[in-house]
């Protein structure tokens, strides 16, 4: 008897054949080059003794000098001459006590202030099924299910964590924004076109997507989440829609999203909300997050706040006083009792330098100069600048009506062309490290200090009966918790249908594996540098 339609064996039908290939190959993203081999390399494990109650990380700052100190010539150089003298005739003098060494009272105390950290979580959960496990055992069912699945799930945390190295807090943590919808008629050879759209992004920034991610689009203010179902533009009496990323077309440009139930679309509009609520519908200028990453529950207008491991655009603040997330380090996410106002320690402002255009050599020292004039009596410095590659191509491109090839005595030759992987950047005696990314959005560059282990992960101590996770990435701190809720070795919990009659738990063929990730990124300097409105040289193909 063939299997039962739409069961897991009808489903990967196609995958039993009569010749078999055990070997599978799974296409997975890597990680962006910069953050695996520079910014994970070189970072630091911060103490677990430093995170205190409430989970707050708390660092403590003084900044002020302290003491007396006062030229001796207003006092008669007493400490090089000795003080005053009366003369008794040829033979003796007295000694005078008429100068007084400065009062102490006079001299300031640096007062400490505090930086509290508050840590951040991730929540997960992975379902395998018996079907699956006895679809594994069947010898003609080409590759294995359950390895390549975990390895999937491996590589989603790795993947989410780099992203979060480059979201800005500023923006909802977005990861990129919608520049343009396809039209509907562009979707008809696509499988089911009426639950899927297809989008460009400002930013270019598609390798922060992959295959199976799951996102929302929210409104760019933050007041409300789109792909919700309900009618009265009020997200907490909505359904979500589940929206997952389908396909990347890094060549073109485009990211394509699958709705998991029916959201119809038209021309220039991505997904129309349900019962009219235009105000739901997609449109250019929204929001592309992580799923689930914001508190919904607030009432409709209300910004919902969203929350994340900090990375760089949490810790460089330009100090703009007209809003919080970029007034106070950590942005709206600080701990307001324990707070760093930039415009009260400017020490920990960061360079910001918007519409730069045109990226010279030129531009770019005078924005390195200007960094380290300002901050090297604090011993602070930036030895790595990471940008977009069209960052880096408009800038090399500066360079390229300059060139003169010398062929004195010598043939033209069309060797060694072309540019090094990196570059080094010196000046003033410093060396800068250039790294390109694909993650970084198109016309930013970010100068950060990674030496010295600048950047250090806090992560919480690890409760008994947590699981590691082997296949995940070294940096990554994450357990899987069912053995410390249960009391035992196994990592696994059944899933049960309490629909049924009586108000019963039913067993199901499914296990769930839930698991937990906790962590937060801090610097010891959090000042840098960040540019942006950069020209770019970016292109992309054709079809």
């Amino acid at each position: 008897m063939s299997a039962t339609t739409g069961s897991l064996f009808d489903h990967h039908s196609t995958r039993i054949e009569e010749v078999i290939n055990k070997n599978i190959e799974v296409f997975l993203p890597s990680l962006d080059p910069v953050w695996r081999d520079t910014v994970v390399t070189s970072q630091g494990v911060g103490p677990a003794d430093a995170i205190g109650r409430d989970m707050k990380i708390l660092k403590v700052y003084m900044g002020s000098m302290a003491g007396v100190l006062e030229q001796g010539n207003p006092r008669g150089d007493v400490g090089l001459y000795g003080d005053d003298t009366d003369t008794l005739g040829s033979k003796m003098y007295l000694q005078n006590l008429n100068q007084t060494w400065p009062d102490p009272l006079n001299g300031p105390n640096a007062s400490p202030y505090r930086l509290g950290i508050p840590m951040r979580s991730m929540m997960s959960n992975i379902m395998f099924t018996l079907g699956e496990l006895q679809a594994e055992a069947v010898p003609a069912f080409i590759g294995d299910v359950i390895a390549p699945k975990l390895e999937g799930f491996a590589k989603n945390i790795s993947h989410t964590l780099c992203n979060y190295w480059y979201v800005n807090q500023n923006d909802q943590y977005k990861l990129g924004t919608i520049a343009s919808i396809v039209d509907g008629d562009a979707f008809d050879a696509i499988d089911n076109a009426s639950t899927s759209a297809r989008l460009t992004i400002d930013e270019g920034t598609y390798d922060r997507f992959y295959v199976g991610q799951s996102v929302d689009i929210v409104k760019s203010d933050g007041d409300f989440r789109k792909n919700d179902s309900g009618a009265d533009g009020s997200q907490t009496t909505a359904t979500r829609i589940r929206l997952f990323v389908r396909s990347i077309d890094e060549l073109k440009g485009y990211v394509t999203l699958q709705a998991a139930t029916d959201a119809t679309h038209t021309n220039g509009t991505a997904f129309v909300a349900s019962g009219g609520d235009t105000a739901h519908d997609t449109s250019v200028g929204d929001y592309i997050v992580y799923a689930n990453q914001a508190d919904v529950t607030v009432a409709a207008g209300a910004n919902m706040a969203p929350t994340g491991i900090a990375g760089i655009n949490s810790w460089l603040k330009s100090g703009d006083v007209s809003a919080d997330n970029t007034k106070f380090l950590l942005g709206a996410e600080r701990d307001t009792s324990n707070q760093i106002d930039l415009s009260v320690h400017p020490e920990f402002k960061s360079f910001t330098k918007s519409s730069v255009g045109t990226l010279t050599e030129h531009k770019l020292r005078q924005y390195l100069r200007r960094f380290h004039s300002a901050k090297n009596k604090y011993g602070q410095y930036i030895d790595c600048l990471v940008a977009s590659d069209g960052v880096w191509l408009a800038y090399e491109a500066t360079k390229i009506g300059r060139e003169i090839l010398d062929r004195t005595g010598r043939l033209s030759s069309m060797s060694s062309e072309g540019s090094n992987e990196g570059f080094s950047f010196a000046f003033d005696g410093r060396t800068y490290q250039g790294y390109t990314s694909t993650y970084v959005e198109d016309g930013s560059v970010y100068g950060i200090r990674k030496g010295g282990n600048n950047w250090k992960r806090y992560v919480p101590p690890t409760p008994s009966g947590y699981s590691t996770f082997g296949q995940a990435d070294s940096f990554v701190p994450f357990n899987f918790i069912a053995g410390a809720l249960t009391g035992t070795g196994t990592n696994k919990l059944p899933i049960y249908d309490s629909s049924a009659t009586g108000n019963r738990s039913m067993v199901t063929e499914g296990v769930q594996m839930p698991g937990l990730l906790r962590m937060q990124l801090v610097p010891d300097q959090p000042a840098g540098m960040k540019l942006t409105g950069v020209t770019t040289d970016t292109v992309y193909s054709e079809y």
